[in-house]
């Protein structure tokens, strides 16, 4: 019997998920590939969840990450205002 894989193997492998979804986007890849690419991400991140596996501020932490390391730092900080948000 295989063991569990640990939360960082886990967080590795969305790692891997968001990179193929990001490239796949900056390649501008079709519509139907980039939907199965993200839908991977959304099915992963929901299986970590629901699994007790992982917390949203752990997810959050991987994807800001990720997102870093593809297209390199944010340039500029955004506040958000609550008069233009949606309900």
């Amino acid at each position: 019997m295989q063991s569990a894989k640990s939360q960082a193997e886990l967080h590795a492998v969305l790692k891997n998920l968001l990179r193929d979804s990001m490239r796949l986007h900056a390649e501008g890849a079709p519509g139907s590939r980039l939907g199965q690419a993200d839908g991977y991400v959304d099915g992963f991140v929901r299986a970590l969840v629901e699994a007790g596996l992982s917390d949203h501020a752990s997810i959050l932490a991987v994807i800001r990450d990720t997102r870093r390391e593809f297209a390199g730092p944010a340039t500029r900080a955004v506040d958000s205002d609550s008069s233009t948000l949606a309900a």
